[in-house]
């Protein structure tokens, strides 16, 4: 069902009435929703009929009271990783190419000669 042409409100009133039916459909009444969430029956009453809005805390309290918690990632999606953050990633665990270095000579740090261009 496409719900880009409700109101607010109709969504509320949708939200209202899938919390209903998940209710019933565990035979769960307002009352004993109410006393596992710490709930009045009356924020229930609220949610259920899309009155007004209960709160993200007290719909929180309610998925977890009717075991529907981890219906969140159907409602949020958790969104796939950026590829930008991928590569940050990479370049700090240092998984990103180091190029090689050629061996340089090391002169002795005692010597005291002055430096030539080694054509002299």
């Amino acid at each position: 069902m496409n719900k880009e042409h409700l109101s607010n409100q109709q969504i509320l009133e949708v939200i209202g009435a899938r919390f209903m039916a998940a209710r019933l459909n565990q035979n769960i009444s307002r009352t004993s929703l109410a006393e596992k969430t710490g709930l009045t029956e009356k924020t229930i009453s609220n949610l259920e009929k899309g009155n007004k809005s209960v709160g993200l805390l007290n719909i929180i309290a309610i998925l977890r009271a009717l075991n529907l918690l981890n219906e969140i990632d159907s409602f949020i999606p958790e969104p796939p990783p950026r590829a930008e953050s991928v590569i940050g990633r990479e370049k700090t665990f240092g998984k990103t190419r180091q190029r090689a270095s050629s061996k340089r000579k090391q002169t002795p740090k005692d010597s005291n000669q002055n430096w030539t261009w080694g054509n002299e």
